[in-house]
C-alpha cells in the first residue's frame, strides 16, 4: 500500500509544471530583458521592413511584460538575495534605457527623407506611440514587482537598508523613464501636426511614372488621316486618369492642410519640379499634334476630323488642369510650410523651374488650341 501512495505521489509531482524559484525568474527576467534593450539599441528605421521589425519588437517586449506580472502574482514568500536586489536595479536601468531609446527613434523618424522609406513612415508613428506604451507598461510592472517582494521577503529587517537603496534607485528610474516616454509620445504628437510632405512622394512618384509614360507615348505616336481619333482617343483616356490621380492628390493636401502645417521634403520639391517639366514637354507633344492634323485635315474624313479635334482641345484642357493643381499644390505647401527658411533655397529653385515650365506649357497649349480652332473652322465642324 505504502508503494503505492509513493508510486502516485512521485506521479502527482511529475505531472506537475515545473517552476523555477523567484531567484531563477529574476534572473531569466533580467536575462531576457537585457535582449530586448539590446535589439532596441541596435534597431534603426533605416532598414528593410523596419515597422515590421519594430512590430515584432513591441511583441516581445508586451511578452516580457506578461512575464513581470506571472512572476508577481505567483510569488510566495521567499528570502531576499543582494543578487535578487540587483537584478531589480538592472531591471529598472534597462526599462529606463529603453526608454531614452524611444527619444532617439522619435527623433530618427523625424528624419526620414527618402522616398524609398515612404512605405515605413505612417506606420512608424504608430508604432512609436506604441513602443511607448509598452515600456511604460513594464515599467510599471517591475515597480509592482518590487513592491510584492517587498511584501513577501521573509528577511525584510537584516535587507532593510538593501532594499531602501533599491526602492530609491527604482523610483528614480521610473520618473526618468516616465519622462523619456512622455518626450517620445510629444515628438510623435509634433510630428503628426506638422505632417511631413513626404507622406505624398509616394502618389507623386506615380504621377511622374505615368506622366512619362504618356510623354513617352505622345512623343512615339505618329498621327495620320486613319490613325488620329483613335490614338487621341487613347491619350485622353490616359489624361483624365492623370488628371484624376492628381486632383485627387491636391484635394488631400488641402484636407490636411486645414488640420496641420507641413514640414517640406527635399524629395517632393525635387518632384514638383521634374512634374512641371514632363507637363511642359506634354504642351509641346499636343502642338505638334495640332500642327500635323492641321496638314492633314485636307485628307481626312469629316465625321473622324470632327471627333480629333474635339479630343484635342479636351485633352489640351485636361493637361493644363493638371498643371494648374500642381502648382496648387506647391502653393499650399509652402503657405502651410513651418521650415520654410530651412528649405528657402530648394524652394526658390523649384519655383523657377515650375514658372519656366508653366509658360512654356501654357504657350504650346494657347499655340495647339488656337491650330486647332482653326481647323475646326476652316472645315466647317
Amino acid at each position: 500500500m505504502k508503494n503505492l501512495m509513493k508510486f502516485f505521489i512521485v506521479m502527482l509531482f511529475a505531472s506537475m509544471p515545473l517552476r523555477a524559484d523567484i531567484h531563477t525568474d529574476l534572473q531569466n527576467l533580467l536575462a531576457q530583458s537585457n535582449t530586448l534593450n539590446n535589439e532596441l539599441e541596435s534597431f534603426t528605421f533605416y532598414q528593410d521592413s523596419s515597422c515590421m521589425k519594430m512590430k515584432t519588437l513591441n511583441q516581445s517586449i508586451e511578452d516580457n511584460t506578461l512575464n513581470v506580472k506571472n512572476i508577481t502574482e505567483t510569488m510566495s514568500s521567499f528570502t531576499v538575495t543582494d543578487a535578487d536586489l540587483d537584478s531589480m536595479s538592472d531591471l529598472s536601468y534597462l526599462v529606463q534605457n529603453m526608454s531614452v531609446e524611444s527619444i532617439r527613434l522619435s527623433m530618427e523618424l523625424n528624419t526620414i527623407t527618402n522616398t524609398a522609406e515612404l512605405f515605413e513612415y505612417s506606420a512608424g508613428l504608430s508604432a512609436m506611440l506604441q513602443l511607448s506604451q509598452d515600456i511604460g507598461a513594464m515599467a510599471d510592472r517591475i515597480l509592482e514587482m518590487s513592491n510584492r517582494i517587498l511584501i513577501m521577503a521573509d528577511n525584510i529587517g537584516l535587507m532593510s537598508d538593501r532594499i531602501i537603496t533599491t526602492q530609491v534607485i527604482q523610483s528614480q528610474n521610473l520618473a526618468l523613464t516616465q519622462s523619456s516616454i512622455l518626450l517620445t509620445q510629444q515628438n510623435m504628437v509634433l510630428l503628426s501636426d506638422s505632417l511631413s510632405t513626404i507622406v505624398y512622394n509616394l502618389t507623386l512618384g506615380q504621377i511622374i511614372d505615368n506622366a512619362e509614360v504618356l510623354s513617352n507615348v505622345m512623343n512615339e505616336t505618329n498621327l495620320n488621316s486613319d490613325n488620329m481619333q483613335i490614338e487621341l482617343t487613347s491619350i485622353q483616356i490616359q489624361t483624365v486618369a492623370l488628371l484624376g490621380t492628381t486632383t485627387n492628390l491636391l484635394d488631400l493636401l488641402v484636407t490636411n492642410s486645414a488640420k496641420m502645417s507641413h514640414y517640406i521634403n527635399a524629395d517632393t520639391l525635387i518632384m514638383l519640379g521634374d512634374l512641371s517639366v514632363i507637363y511642359s514637354s506634354l504642351g509641346v507633344s499636343l502642338e505638334s499634334y495640332a500642327n500635323t492634323i492641321e496638314q492633314v485635315a485636307p485628307l481626312t474624313d469629316t465625321v473622324i476630323l470632327s471627333d480629333a479635334t474635339a479630343t484635342m482641345l479636351q485633352v489640351a484642357k485636361d493637361i493644363g488642369v493638371m498643371s494648374d493643381r500642381m502648382m496648387e499644390m506647391t502653393n499650399n505647401i509652402y503657405i502651410m510650410a513651418d521650415n520654410i527658411g530651412l528649405m528657402s533655397d530648394n524652394i526658390v529653385t523649384t519655383q523657377n523651374i515650375q514658372m519656366t515650365n508653366v509658360a512654356l506649357t501654357e504657350s504650346s497649349l494657347l499655340t495647339s488650341q488656337s491650330i486647332t480652332i482653326t481647323v475646326i473652322k476652316n472645315f466647317g465642324l
